[in-house]
């Protein structure tokens, strides 16, 4: 919802855009990891938002098979709102994945740094087996973040499909049922998306606790 009003510019922008606030908050003085943890955290809540709001799009959605005349244009619109909602948190979801790729970018390459100023090679070696755990953690959290975002895309096309082919004539129970196979696989897509963005929520979390 705080990104609604740039939801055009995304695409073009994303992550040149998190580069610069993350250049914002550092010269500010902000640490690289605090700024990182905040980016991680935040990838967190909108997957798990982005999750939340695709469940609630895809059962209004099969809400609708059974019912007919007002009450099932009143469920079709609230579909279509439902769907919506989940594409905007999806964006969400993408830019904060460009923002935690951008940020954790930062952090290791300020870390791999400062290793070379540790006073012993023993402090030098732990320092870079610590840096090498929490680079696999982050690039798990990315791969996870990028595989719930490829699987966003079409639980969105057949959600949004759906809606607008029943909104055709929607107070037909009979077009209703003639499309619930189509309903049941849109709300297939979407249970898919959900998973794996709590799967990419999990993964943050797992990050973090690596990050301490």
């Amino acid at each position: 919802m705080r990104r609604r009003l740039f939801l055009v510019f995304l695409p073009l922008f994303a992550a040149g855009c998190a580069s610069a606030v993350y250049d914002s908050l550092e010269r500010r003085g902000v640490d690289s990891k605090t700024v990182l943890e905040g980016r991680v955290r935040e990838a967190r809540e909108d997957a798990l938002a982005a999750a939340s709001k695709l469940d609630v799009a895809s059962a209004a959605l099969a809400a609708a098979k059974g019912l007919e005349g007002a009450s099932l244009a009143r469920q079709i619109d609230a579909a279509r709102a439902g769907a919506q909602d989940a594409a905007v948190a999806a964006q969400d979801v993408r830019l904060s994945a460009d923002t935690v790729g951008a940020s954790g970018a930062r952090y290791f390459r300020k870390w791999e740094e400062e290793i070379a100023l540790y006073d012993t090679a023993a402090e030098r070696d732990a320092a870079a087996d610590r840096l090498k755990s929490q680079a696999a953690a982050h690039k798990r959290l990315g791969g996870a973040l990028g595989a719930a975002s490829l699987r966003l895309s079409p639980a969105l096309t057949l959600l949004n499909e759906e809606v607008a082919a029943l909104r055709r004539n929607p107070t037909s129970g009979v077009l209703v049922k003639s499309r619930a196979d189509r309903i049941d696989a849109a709300g297939a897509s979407a249970g898919e998306a959900s998973a794996a963005l709590r799967e990419a929520a999990a993964e943050a979390d797992r990050f973090l606790m690596n990050l301490r």
